[in-house]
C-alpha cells in the first residue's frame, strides 16, 4: 500500500513538473516595437508564432517614445529600440550583451507625382537639389526619429540655415496635439508631397512605401550624409520566459524576417 501511494505521489509531482515545465515553454512574450514598423513586424511575428507555436503580444509606440520607456525600466520580454538610446542602455534593465541589430530606417527623397526626378546620387548633387527646391519638407528630429536622417543631411551638408526659409517641418508624427488653426506645421509631409504643395519631401523610406502612389520615390540619401538608423533588440532582465525571448529575437534578425523588412523599405542590420 505504501508502494503504491508513493508511486502516486512519484507520478503526480512529475506530471505536475511537466505540466509547469510545458506551460513556462508556453508562456507569451511580450515585444516592444515601433509603431512606424507595424505591417512589418506583425507579419514577421506571425511567422514566428505559426513556426514555433509561442504566443507573441506585441505594444507599439513611436521611436522616440520607446527608448523613453525603456530607459525608465519600462521594456518588455524583448524590445525594439532605435538608436541612439543611452538612457536605456544604462537603465539596467536590458541584457546588454543581448544587444541584436534586427533593421535599419533609411532615409529617402520623395517628389510630387510626375515632376522631374533630382538628382542625389552624391552628396554634391543632393545640395544642388534642395538649394534649387522652391520649398521642401521633413520632420521635426525634436519630435521624431523620422527627422534625425533629414536633419543630419542637412547639417552635414551645411545648408540648414540656408533652407530654413523655405522648409516645411512637420512637428512630430501627425503633429499630434498642434491645433490645426495654430500652425502650419500641423501638417503631414506625406500629405504636402502629395498635394504637391512642396517640390522635394525627405522622409523614412518605410513610411513613403505603402503610398508610393501618391507621389514618386526618387531614392534614399547617401550614406555619407545620412547614416541608417539602427533598430536594435535587447533582451529585458526581467523576462519570464528568456529563452523565449532569445529565439523571437533572433527570428527578427533572421533572413526570413530580412526579406521582410527589405520589402516594407527597411534596410539591412546595422553593426
Amino acid at each position: 500500500m505504501k508502494k503504491t501511494a508513493s508511486a502516486v505521489v512519484v507520478l503526480a509531482l512529475a506530471y505536475g513538473g511537466w505540466s509547469g515545465a510545458r506551460a513556462q515553454s508556453q508562456s507569451e512574450i511580450t515585444l516592444l516595437a515601433v509603431g512606424p514598423m507595424r505591417a512589418a513586424t506583425q507579419k514577421i511575428v506571425a511567422g514566428f508564432q505559426a513556426k514555433t507555436g509561442r504566443t507573441v503580444k506585441v505594444t507599439f509606440g513611436n521611436g522616440a517614445e520607446t527608448r523613453r520607456t525603456v530607459a525608465r525600466g519600462q521594456g518588455l520580454d524583448v524590445s525594439l529600440i532605435i538608436a541612439p538610446f543611452p538612457g536605456a542602455l544604462s537603465s539596467g534593465t536590458i541584457v546588454l550583451s543581448s544587444a541584436t541589430p534586427v533593421t535599419s530606417i533609411l532615409t529617402a527623397v520623395g517628389v510630387p507625382k510626375g515632376r522631374p526626378k533630382p538628382d542625389i546620387s552624391t552628396p554634391a548633387a543632393v545640395k544642388s537639389a534642395l538649394l534649387a527646391a522652391r520649398r521642401i519638407g521633413y520632420e521635426d528630429p525634436d519630435f521624431t526619429v523620422a527627422g534625425q536622417g533629414p536633419w543630419e543631411a542637412l547639417t552635414t551638408l551645411g545648408i540648414a540655415d540656408q533652407v530654413a526659409g523655405k522648409s516645411e517641418v512637420e512637428l512630430g508624427p501627425g503633429a499630434q496635439g498642434l491645433p490645426p488653426d495654430t500652425t502650419r506645421n500641423s501638417v503631414k509631409t506625406a500629405t504636402r508631397l502629395a498635394n504637391g504643395d512642396i517640390d522635394i519631401g525627405m522622409l523614412m523610406l518605410s513610411d513613403m512605401v505603402p503610398d508610393k502612389e501618391k507621389y514618386d520615390i526618387v531614392g534614399v540619401l547617401p550614406r555619407s550624409i545620412s547614416t541608417p538608423v539602427a533598430v536594435v533588440g535587447f533582451i529585458s532582465t526581467r523576462a519570464s520566459d528568456p529563452a523565449g525571448a532569445r529565439a523571437l529575437l533572433d527570428y527578427l534578425a533572421a533572413s526570413e524576417a530580412q526579406a521582410i523588412w527589405k520589402e516594407a523599405g527597411f534596410g539591412p542590420p546595422e553593426r
